[in-house]
């Protein structure tokens, strides 16, 4: 039962009728579209922000490559610069150290000479006279065969000409004796001997295969037997 005397809550609801309810729905649908044109519209700023950023740094990594390839383009040229320099450097060297050999064998050349014409016009002994200036062995080619060259001057005075032969003694061992070999032998042309300032004398010497030489001797006499000048060396000779 129902108490009619005792006070009681009154709850009053608000009605729409349908055209506000239309209203309300259409304005909901509104903003529901504009707020997702607003999001599709950031999505796609932020995309074309997106894709401008990686085409930019696209951009500055292809101008660091083509820097880079440049540098090394650079650098490769001047590698080959300085490998060219270099090898011209040292074929300059190359030419420059022949050329001081080349000079420094023409100057010992050119003092033997001055040497030489020193020792006819004005010896340091002041002797004057024949003299055996040098004496000159060395191989042939072929086995105990070699090559010699005697160097004749007359010192001081030129008056008058030398006139004799040359004799070659060669002094060694052979099947464990002392053996004295002369050249040329008696039965062959001997070497002679004439000049006024100075004279070379060149031949060969053949030896037999099993002696051992060890010393050389050279004598200038004269036509009738007397001896004008000797000398002696030991072997081998340069």
């Amino acid at each position: 039962m129902i108490d009619l005397n005792k006070p009681g809550e009154l709850i009053i609801k608000q009605r729409y009728s349908p055209r506000m309810k239309l209203l309300l729905a259409v304005a909901a649908a509104v903003a529901l579209l504009a707020s997702a044109g607003f999001i599709y519209n950031y999505g796609l700023n932020r995309a074309g922000f997106e894709a401008q950023s990686a085409q930019e740094t696209q951009q500055t990594l292809q101008d660091e490559m083509r820097k880079l390839q440049d540098e090394n383009r650079e650098l490769q040229e001047s590698l080959a610069r300085s490998q060219r320099t270099i090898q011209m450097d040292q074929a300059a060297y190359q030419d420059l150290d022949k050329s001081l050999k080349a000079s420094a064998q023409e100057i010992v050349k050119l003092r033997e000479e001055l040497n030489f014409y020193r020792n006819i016009i004005s010896p340091a002994d002041k002797k004057s006279g024949l003299r055996i200036q040098n004496l000159y062995i060395e191989p042939a080619g072929g086995t105990n065969q070699f090559r010699y060259k005697l160097v004749l001057i007359q010192a001081l005075k030129h008056e008058s000409t030398v006139q004799g032969r040359a004799i070659i003694e060669v002094s060694g061992m052979q099947v464990g004796e002392d053996t004295l070999l002369r050249f040329p032998a008696a039965n062959e042309r001997p070497i002679q001997v004439n000049f006024k300032y100075f004279q070379d004398i060149e031949g060969k010497l053949e030896l037999p295969r099993n002696f051992q030489p060890k010393r050389v001797k050279v004598y200038i006499k004269t036509s009738g037997g007397t001896s004008l000048a000797e000398a002696t060396y030991a072997w081998p000779l340069g």
